[in-house]
């Protein structure tokens, strides 16, 4: 299989969790380099978490989280977008800015099949590569809405969420 030259995977990882990592771990595969972006309006995700009583942890720890469990691929980087006063349904301004701020020439975009015709009008240099979301049973909205769920974020990540119940809430996660 000849690999593709520059893979990017974006995503909120709110939190991050082992759905995210099989996405990296077939873009690793597939491309000789990649990146992830975390895109996010950190007030919003801020609310998301709240609404749900979930610790909202700032993207740079999440981004830590990640760079750590991918420590020993050089080939992996990591972006933060911020999505502060993008509308997130005008796209033509989000990917614009997207393409200003991460600067890289990437040649193949990952992401659900929802995804293919925005990919295709806003990245049409892109390569699109779909992933099934549910190759992986899990999502961050599970994990948020049910504490028993932290089992499948990613194990760099798992303390900080276990200890914020253990300590913040004088809960004992079990």
């Amino acid at each position: 299989m000849k690999k593709r030259e520059f893979g990017c995977f974006v995503g909120k990882f709110l939190p991050p969790h082992v759905g995210h990592l099989s996405v990296i771990n077939k873009m690793l595969k597939e491309c000789k380099k990649a990146i992830v972006v975390l895109a996010e309006d950190q007030e919003i995700s801020r609310k998301k978490c709240e609404n749900v009583n979930f610790p909202y942890f700032p993207a740079e720890e999440r981004l830590k989280w990640l760079k750590e469990y991918y420590k020993d691929f050089p080939n992996l980087k990591f972006y933060f977008f911020d999505e502060k006063g993008i509308n997130p349904k005008d796209y033509r301004t989000w990917s614009k800015e997207f393409k200003k701020r991460i600067n890289e020439k990437i040649t193949a975009k990952y992401a659900d099949g929802t995804y293919r015709s925005l990919n295709e009008i806003y990245f049409p240099e892109c390569e699109f590569v779909e992933i099934d979301r549910d190759v992986i049973n899990i999502h961050g909205t599970d994990i948020r809405n049910d504490i028993s769920n932290v089992k499948f974020v990613v194990p760099t990540g798992q303390k900080a969420i276990k200890e914020y119940f253990e300590n913040e809430k004088g809960e004992r996660y079990e």
